[in-house]
C-alpha cells in the first residue's frame, strides 16, 4: 500500500472535518481531502487538481503556528486530520507534533510521512543531492513512544518510505514542551545517523492494509460526533487498533542498507564526502 492509498482511505473512512498539511509540494496529498483544508509550506508549486475549501500559507510550519488564529479557517479552530510531511529533520518534525496536538481532540489522526527510511545513507541530515529524502525523522517513532506511552504510536510500512500513525491525543499534555531541549540534545547529533536495524527490516512496523481495513475509522468517527470524551472512549479504540494491526513483511539488509552517506559516495564512483 502507497502513503497516498493509505490517506485517501483514512479520508474515505474517517471523514475528517477539517484537514491540515504540513508540505504541500506539488498537492498529490491535498488532492484527497474533500473536507475544509489548509495547507503549509514555504515553497510549494501544486499540480495536482484539488477539490476541496483550501487555504494555502506561504510559510514555515513555526511561522503558520506563531500566528494568532492560525486555525481560523476551520469551523471550531481544531484539527481533525493531520498529515506532516514538511522539513524532513527530526525537530522541526517533533515540534509539527507538539503544534499539532495543541490544536487537535483525543479523536483526531496525525500521520506523519518518512519514518522508515530504506537505508542509513538516506537518513543523514544533510540532504545533498538527494531526490528522495526522509531525513531523520524516524527518530520520532522513538521519542514519542519513549516519552508519551499514553499515545498510540504506529508505524506503517507504506511506499516507499513508511508512516507513523499517532492516535490517542492529549491536548492538555505538556510533556514533549517540558522535556524538548533535553530531547533535542540527545537525539540530533551530526551524520551518519544511527538507524536501527529492526527499522531497516521494518521489524518495528505494522502492515497498513490491516489498519486501513480495520473499524478503527468509524469508532473515532463515532466517538467524535458523540462528543464522548477521552476518559470514556480511548481505551476501546486503542484496543481495536492493537487487536486489528499485522506485522509488516520484514526486509533483508545488505551491506548497502547500512553504509553511511560518504560510504555510499565513494562506492558509486564519487568523492567521500567528509564527516
Amino acid at each position: 500500500m502507497t502513503l497516498y492509498e493509505f490517506l485517501e482511505t483514512v479520508h474515505l473512512a474517517y471523514r475528517p472535518r477539517s484537514y491540515l498539511e504540513i508540505g504541500i509540494n506539488e498537492g498529490r496529498s491535498l488532492s484527497l481531502s474533500r473536507t475544509r483544508t489548509i495547507g503549509v509550506d514555504p515553497d510549494f508549486g501544486i499540480t495536482w487538481e484539488v477539490a476541496c475549501d483550501l487555504q494555502v500559507v506561504k510559510a514555515t510550519s513555526d511561522d503558520f503556528f506563531a500566528r494568532p488564529e492560525p486555525l481560523a479557517h476551520f469551523p471550531d479552530g481544531r484539527i481533525d486530520l493531520a498529515f506532516v510531511d514538511g522539513l524532513h529533520l527530526f525537530e522541526y518534525t517533533l515540534r509539527d507534533f507538539m503544534n499539532v496536538e495543541r490544536r487537535a481532540h483525543w479523536t483526531s489522526v496525525v500521520v506523519v510521512d518518512d519514518v522508515l527510511p530504506r537505508n542509513v545513507a538516506r537518513a543523514r541530515r544533510n540532504r545533498g543531492s538527494l531526490t528522495g529524502w526522509p531525513g531523520d525523522v524516524f527518530k520520532l517513532t522513538e521519542v514519542l513512544t519513549r516519552y508519551r506511552p499514553d499515545l498510540l504510536v504506529l508505524p506503517l510500512d507504506t511506499e516507499p518510505t513508511g508512516v507513523l500513525l499517532v492516535l490517542g491525543l492529549d491536548p492538555q499534555s505538556g510533556v514533549l514542551r517540558e522535556h524538548y531541549d533535553e530531547i533535542v540534545a540527545e537525539y540530533v547529533y551530526p551524520d551518519p545517523q544511527r538507524v536501527p536495524e529492526a527499522v531497516l527490516r521494518r521489524e518495528t512496523a505494522s502492515d497498513p492494509t490491516s489498519i486501513a481495513d480495520s473499524g478503527v475509522w468509524a469508532r473515532l468517527r463515532e466517538a467524535r460526533e458523540a462528543g464522548m470524551d477521552r476518559q470514556t472512549g480511548w481505551e476501546a479504540v486503542r484496543r481495536s487498533v492493537e487487536a486489528a494491526a499485522r506485522p509488516a513483511a520484514p526486509r533483508e539488509l545488505t551491506p548497502a542498507n547500512l553504509r553511511p552517506f560518504w560510504a555510499a559516495s565513494a562506492s558509486a564512483g564519487s568523492p567521500p564526502l567528509p564527516r
